[in-house]
């Protein structure tokens, strides 16, 4: 990482000098069935690897805190993965304003700080929801040249981050040519999920793009499609309970390819 600088305290030699430390932060699942297992199976599966020095998963919402995950991790680089769907605030934002990143620090003592592209954005997501969608088709026993898919993301009145990721999925999904159509709906922004439960023609496969289990893929999206009275919309499992999620996690960062958002110099400790 040219133009950062390694703490300037020097420390005895071992095997973890030159690994980065690695944080995983999630936003914290509320309701439903959401335990944040995602988060601890990652930290557990990548603290047994040869990777990373230290590994700590942290949330923006609950404990185990940005910052108290960060003191605990061991001296030198870090790199920071967000299991965010998009790169919108959170990820821009509020990560950098919790780890008080700021990269005009003065030059003694600097740690090098990584923020990598959020999973969301990861190029082999749309497969796996292809894969996720076409699964849950043939429970139902239908044909997936009839069915429509929809995907269900947060989406923000005040950030296209969101819309733009979805619709980046969608457009992959597209090309695909598996499905009679794709399209998308929001829980905050137009068009809205219950809009779109109301138009598009049936049988449908709803999709959540929720990294997690909780209030939105357990409560909002069922509950929009029992609201709307369709029987002909299936709800398709969450994205976490695809084995694929986690695997293009793993491969992502044990071999570093997820792309960097951004670079930042913290002082050290």
């Amino acid at each position: 990482m040219s133009g950062t600088r390694l703490l300037s305290q020097e420390a005895p030699a071992t095997e973890a000098d030159g690994l980065p430390a690695l944080l995983i932060v999630a936003h914290g699942e509320r309701g439903g069935l959401g335990d944040d297992r995602l988060v601890h199976d990652l930290a557990g599966s990548l603290a047994k690897s040869s990777r990373f020095s230290t590994v700590q998963g942290c949330f923006i919402s609950k404990e185990p805190s940005l910052k108290h995950a960060f003191e605990k991790l061991s001296p030198g680089p870090v790199t920071v993965y967000p299991l965010f769907m998009s790169d919108g605030y959170f990820v821009r934002r509020a990560i950098p304003r919790s780890l008080g990143l700021n990269a005009s620090a003065p030059d003694a003592g600097l740690r090098p700080v990584e923020i990598l592209s959020p999973v969301g954005l990861n190029r082999h997501l749309p497969h796996l929801v292809s894969d996720l969608g076409l699964s849950t088709i043939e429970q139902t026993c239908l044909d997936a040249r009839d069915c429509q898919l929809l995907l269900v993301a947060h989406g923000s009145k005040h950030d296209d981050a969101s819309r733009k990721a979805t619709l980046s999925v969608a457009a992959e999904m597209e090309k695909t040519k598996s499905f009679a159509g794709v399209e998308v709906g929001f829980l905050e922004e137009s068009p809205f999920l219950d809009e779109q439960l109301a138009r598009i023609k049936g049988p449908a496969i709803a999709v959540g793009l929720f990294v997690g289990e909780g209030m939105h893929g357990a409560i909002d999206l069922p509950g929009a499609i029992g609201k709307s009275g369709r029987d002909d919309v299936f709800q398709a499992p969450p994205l976490t309970r695809s084995p694929g999620l986690k695997d293009l996690i793993m491969e992502d960062l044990l071999g570093v390819r997820a792309p960097s958002l951004a670079r930042h110099c913290l002082p050290g400790d």
